[in-house]
């Protein structure tokens, strides 16, 4: 059953502004009420657990009403710590917050990737996609992206797909990751798989002309199509196409016959006279 989560249906109206400092950390929190504790100074002995409410409210603060440089460091230390609560929900909004809040970009990166272990694939995916946003800073990601293109959930490997080719060339490294999800089922995944492979350009023909040796069809078409695409003038993609114009599948054979046809490819080359 799919997971639910309130994060989009959040009333602003409903949601008044919290003061991080009214976060405070015990060294007896285990032993209290988990891993995560709130501490509300008005009533020094009460403490509660770090609610989806309470999370809310967080999140409300950081995305419109913003912080003090004083209470960033302490908002971060209480939203990489709600990452191990065992409620999913908070661990959602975790990220939600994590993503937006104003400190070092490095060490919301750092937690970010932590969270695409998470056993939600809510949270995970959130991550996913929040981690496109980095630029630069987002590229210490690239490895723990690259592992998610094997993730369980579809929206999750569709995500982590989408945020390597947002990193270009970087994500050279995560081509042999893509090339097998261009057979993937579901038309959209197709589509953000083939725009991430154009993104990273020219170091995605080696794992594409792999893609030509494929199985299944259907991939090895779609293959053809991007190296094309990609890399009409290189020689060894050149060289693919008038191999793949062989190919047994019609399909193929067609799609390597017009890109050869496009880029003028004499007669002679085709045949290899």
């Amino acid at each position: 059953m799919p997971e639910k989560s309130d994060t989009r249906h959040v009333d602003p109206k409903n949601v008044p502004y919290i003061s991080v400092t009214s976060f405070r950390r015990t060294p007896h929190r285990a032993q209290i009420l988990g891993p995560v504790t709130v501490f509300r100074p008005t009533s020094p002995l009460l403490m509660e657990p770090l609610s989806p409410q309470v999370m809310h409210k967080l999140v409300f603060t950081i995305l419109v009403h913003g912080l003090p440089d004083a209470q960033t460091g302490l908002a971060l230390d209480v939203l990489l710590e709600a990452q191990s609560n065992p409620n999913a929900q908070v661990r959602e909004l975790a990220v939600v917050a994590l993503a937006e809040l104003p400190v070092a970009p490095a060490r919301r990166v750092t937690g970010l990737v932590s969270a695409l272990r998470d056993p939600s694939s809510r949270v995970r995916r959130r991550s996913a996609r929040a981690l496109g946003d980095f630029g630069v800073y987002g590229l210490p990601s690239i490895p723990a992206l690259t592992l998610a293109l094997r993730d369980p959930d579809a929206s999750v490997r569709r995500d982590a797909a989408g945020t390597l080719g947002r990193f270009g060339p970087s994500s050279a490294p995560a081509t042999n990751g893509l090339v097998p999800m261009l057979g993937d089922p579901e038309t959209r995944t197709r589509v953000v798989v083939a725009t991430a492979l154009k993104r990273i350009g020219g170091l995605a023909i080696p794992g594409l002309l792999e893609g030509l040796r494929h199985p299944d069809s259907e991939l090895r078409a779609r293959a053809t199509t991007l190296i094309a695409q990609i890399a009409p003038h290189d020689d060894a993609v050149v060289a693919a196409l008038r191999a793949a114009s062989t190919d047994l599948d019609a399909e193929v054979r067609r799609r390597a016959g017009e890109a050869l046809d496009a880029m003028s490819i004499p007669l002679a080359m085709m045949v290899g006279l």
